[in-house]
């Protein structure tokens, strides 16, 4: 399955949350215990989760690392995290509490070095960058602050210094179960020729299964939340139905 499916877990107050179009102030929380819904997916079949300190993303450093490094510890499963990773020893830290994966965000706009220098230590395998836009600029320091670069200039100059995989949310459609924005990412897909995963939106399988169908375009991925903690995405039958295509 060359499609990969990423249950979000995203953590705030040592809880698993569910934020509406990145709005601190309109939360839920499903789960006192993020270990919790990180075994829940694990058992589920999927080869990979998805994390972000959403305290880190707004402060600029790991608020919830103890938690992440639990479950990292826990489970033996591919994890990408995100949330507050702005210098070299938080990067570092997550790698070695054995995140697969380490997710850019806020950094990468504010500094491309800093993004290169992860980049030739760990490779882009390690390292990859979250572009989260409402209309076509991206946002940052926990979607709070437009960062005035758009979308496509931002994704070009980090795809020219060696970025291979993009996250992309639409920050409008995030929390709302109102459908992924292919448009921008097959843009974004295009303009790079890099990989690109798809957040924000997907309230059914079926919205998975319909990104899944653009792989060769690029679309490499679907990052699933509330969909999934409110039962619109049946997690085990939908990669069960992947797999078979």
């Amino acid at each position: 399955m060359s499609f990969t499916i990423y249950p979000a877990i995203d953590i705030r107050g040592g809880k698993c949350v569910r934020l509406y179009q990145g709005n601190y102030s309109l939360e839920s929380t499903y789960f006192e215990d993020p270990l919790e819904p990180a075994q829940k997916w694990y058992e589920a079949g999927v080869d990979w989760l998805h994390i972000i300190d959403l305290d880190g993303a707004k402060t600029g450093k790991p608020e919830n690392l103890q938690i992440i490094s639990e479950i990292l510890k826990q489970l033996k499963i591919n994890i990408q995290v995100g949330g507050g990773i702005r210098n070299l020893e938080t990067a570092q830290a997550y790698l070695a509490s054995g995140a697969s994966r380490i997710i850019i965000g806020s950094q990468a706009l504010k500094d491309n070095k800093f993004v290169e220098n992860l980049l030739e230590i760990h490779g882009s395998e390690k390292v990859i960058v979250s572009l989260d836009g409402r209309s076509d600029q991206v946002y940052s320091d926990g979607w709070l602050k437009e960062s005035g670069t758009d979308i496509s200039t931002a994704a070009q100059k980090l795809a020219e210094i060696g970025v291979e995989t993009f996250i992309y949310t639409d920050i409008e459609k995030d929390g709302t179960l109102s459908g992924p924005n292919l448009t921008q990412a097959l843009n974004l897909a295009s303009l790079t020729k890099k990989e690109v995963i798809v957040a924000g939106g997907i309230a059914t399988s079926d919205d998975v299964l319909y990104l899944a169908r653009h792989q060769d375009l690029g679309i490499k991925g679907a990052v699933i939340g509330r969909a999934l903690y409110t039962g619109g995405v049946n997690l085990k039958s939908l990669i069960s139905w992947l797999r078979r295509t």
